[in-house]
């Protein structure tokens, strides 16, 4: 594992942890498409499923994980 990768995990963990910790009831988010930007409120369960999923897009961008590999460690 490389340093930044090393570094992107902490930046993740400290990301999930805080927003874990957040007990906020709704939150704020933004999509820019086409170059407009859209601000909707959505509630705490859909905002951690959206932190999760950008997390894991995160992971996959910077790490090669295969279905070999993840059977390996079961």
């Amino acid at each position: 594992m490389t340093q930044e990768q090393k570094e992107l995990l902490t930046y993740i963990h400290y990301i999930l942890e805080m927003n874990i910790n957040d007990k906020s009831e709704t939150f704020e988010h933004s999509i820019e498409e086409g170059g407009m930007v859209e601000t909707f409120e959505i509630n705490r369960e859909r905002h951690l499923e959206e932190v999760m999923y950008w997390a894991a897009q995160e992971i996959e961008k910077h790490f090669e994980i295969t279905i070999e590999q993840m059977e390996e460690t079961q």
